[in-house]
């Protein structure tokens, strides 16, 4: 279910950067890559996976999400998916990320409101959308959209379905439709799982 809304979100903030970035072959920087699951959405663009190692992950370029090694102003778009609660500095990932991008170049972002506890030691931070602006001041970009992925009741049964063991196939798939069914009636969002965000330096 999380995944509906974030993959709906991601693809948006994708269409709005490419349709508005004037470089005809845009750069584009997916920080924490993994094994590139967006890199589909990037067609026709010179496109460069970041991780710190590649261990379960297909980079193009190994480095820190603090210490992306190429130059200032080098991407057109800088993307970066559910990584942030896993970098123990975010503040200084976020300014990264705007020292690597052209000005008026585009900065999506993905990071979790409530998500249990996942790739331990190493997971830090969960954030509010006024986390997430308060970053986004802190490291000068010029504006930005911060979006819900899911409300208040797609969180609530999720939440369930995380405790459900996997072989709860039907009453999993029950949750989930009901938590999507009462996001339309009543969307609540004080309380998503995530957040997806397209900023601008």
């Amino acid at each position: 279910m999380v995944h509906r809304y974030l993959w709906r979100n991601i693809e948006s903030a994708v269409s709005k950067a490419l349709q508005e970035t004037t470089a005809k072959i845009p750069a584009v920087l997916d920080v924490g890559c993994g094994n590139k699951p967006y890199a589909d959405l990037f067609t026709g663009c010179k496109y460069i996976g970041v991780d710190i190692s590649d261990e379960d992950s297909s980079p193009d370029i190994i480095g820190s999400a603090t210490q992306i090694p190429v130059q200032d102003g080098f991407a057109d778009i800088v993307i970066s998916t559910q990584v942030i609660e896993h970098v123990p500095e975010p503040l200084a990932m976020v300014r990264e990320c705007h020292r690597v991008l052209k000005k008026g170049g585009f900065f999506i972002l993905t990071g979790p409101f409530y998500w249990p506890l996942h790739e331990e030691p190493f997971d830090f931070y969960r954030f509010t959308k006024y986390g997430f602006e308060h970053l986004l001041k802190q490291a000068n970009f010029s504006a930005w959209d911060i979006k819900e992925d899911g409300g208040n009741w797609a969180q609530f049964f999720l939440s369930a379905n995380l405790i459900l063991n996997r072989r709860h196939v039907f009453l999993r798939t029950f949750l989930n439709s009901l938590g999507l069914v009462l996001d339309r009636v009543n969307f609540k969002k004080s309380s998503p799982s995530n957040y997806s965000i397209l900023a601008k330096k």
